[in-house]
């Protein structure tokens, strides 16, 4: 084993994360869209911007694996860099000395936001565009790969900077995505290749239902790009970064490129829109109104730190969210909840690390619905996530209440953070864990 040739022999503490991500994230289809513009040029500058800090965060790994230096402050220099374009300048993981990615376009050491904040601003709105899914997911990979970054730092051994590198990497490659996918696993190359995000400021904007008009040009329904039109005659023409070009047609002097949601808006033009599959115990298909405990979850969180946690599922839940995560989530997480294959999911470790990285009840809801059981994600149906979620936030000793936690997400839960309970609970072991019967 190669060590690290200053420092202690004491092996870095891979931290756990919300979830295992890599390999467990699904294509994300909205239940219908409706034609719509460009997104605003602001919007489209922040996710390049954002794309660019994860790439340059990859390259910093790389080219330290690459370099097969000697001096520990080589890797360590590199993961810190890596953390500073993710989190950016107000982040408390921000350190100045470490500087910044030579190769982040437009981005200098100063950079304010960094990926995470980019993200943030533009999640910030009431509406939740198709692109909305995507970047929650490259969110919560680039916060988890901030957590292993943070090891790689403390490491002295060689091998634990490796492997706390490593599954860095692997975080933000599923970050990164890829242009081919309109849905979730297409991260943030999939966002630019396919969603009005992709389109740049100025551009010609036609329906993307209809066959393109005029070169160059974005054809755009519902917030997906179809199709983009380019000139079809000699010289150079310029594309996206992130084109994700499933096919192209030749027709009229231009060339016309199919992307990889093409099928996606075909499917709306024809008047039949893709349609989530009805709620379990709901025929209609009619999401579950909000239960009055995450109406008071906005206020209870930002009444501040003594304020009472909120109230967001029931004990009967919680008893039938530990069947299902006996016999779906046990393997990996472990009968104790403090991981065995994956992280821990419970106690107070877990909620330390969550209150640190501001991990919200909204990124543990979208895990657990739309990323596990991570062999089949989101094969479970919505009640049984709901219940998973019961027996997850009773373990964490969030109180019990008299609403069954909804199987509809809730625009409160962004406002809810994971955090420790202060006091002691009963029922709660040496880890924070508090027994659900």
């Amino acid at each position: 084993m190669r060590r690290l040739p200053s420092g202690a022999f004491r092996p870095a503490r891979i931290a756990g994360g919300l979830a295992s991500l890599v390999a467990c994230l699904l294509l994300w289809l909205p239940p219908g869209v409706a034609a719509a513009g460009a997104a605003n040029g602001d919007d489209h500058r922040q996710a390049v911007a954002t794309l660019a800090d994860v790439k340059a965060a990859i390259g910093e790994l790389v080219r330290a694996d690459a370099s097969y230096a000697a001096d520990p402050k080589t890797y360590h220099g590199a993961a810190q860099r890596a953390i500073n374009v993710l989190a950016g300048t107000k982040s408390e993981d921000y350190v100045a000395a470490a500087g910044a990615p030579g190769d982040a376009p437009g981005d200098a050491p100063g950079d304010a936001l960094g990926a995470i904040g980019r993200i943030d601003g533009l999640l910030d709105r009431t509406a939740t565009p198709v692109w909305a899914s995507p970047m929650r997911s490259a969110e919560a990979n680039i916060r988890a790969a901030i957590i292993h970054l943070q090891d790689a730092v403390k490491a002295d051994e060689l091998m634990d900077y490796a492997l706390a590198a490593s599954r860095a990497l692997d975080y933000l490659e599923v970050a990164r995505g890829r242009p081919d996918e309109a849905g979730v696993f297409g991260g943030l190359e999939g966002v630019l290749a396919n969603t009005e995000l992709g389109v740049p400021p100025g551009a010609r904007v036609q329906d993307g239902c209809h066959a393109p008009s005029a070169a160059p040009s974005y054809g755009l329904h519902g917030g997906y790009i179809a199709w983009v039109a380019v000139p079809g005659g000699e010289g150079r023409h310029e594309l996206a970064d992130a084109s994700g070009v499933g096919s192209l047609d030749v027709r009229g002097g231009m060339i016309v490129l199919r992307t990889a949601a093409a099928g996606l808006v075909a499917g709306t033009c024809s008047g039949r829109p893709k349609r989530d599959p009805p709620e379990q115990g709901d025929p209609a298909g009619q999401p579950d109104p909000p239960a009055s405990g995450q109406r008071a979850a906005q206020t209870r969180a930002e009444a501040g730190a003594g304020a009472a946690p909120p109230a967001l599922y029931t004990e009967a839940q919680a008893e039938q969210g530990k069947q299902v995560f006996a016999t779906k989530c046990v393997a990996c997480h472990g009968a104790n909840l403090q991981g065995t294959a994956a992280p821990s999911v419970a106690g107070n470790d877990f909620l330390v690390t969550a209150n640190h990285n501001h991990w919200t009840l909204a990124i543990m809801r979208y895990i657990v619905f739309e990323q596990m059981p991570r062999n089949a994600p989101s094969s479970l149906s919505p009640g049984d996530d709901a219940a998973v979620m019961a027996y997850l936030l009773a373990s964490n000793c969030y109180p019990a209440g008299r609403k069954p936690f909804p199987s509809a997400d809730d625009p409160s839960f962004a406002k809810v953070q994971l955090a420790p309970l202060p006091g002691q609970r009963h029922g709660e072991d040496a880890k924070g864990v508090c027994a659900v019967h």
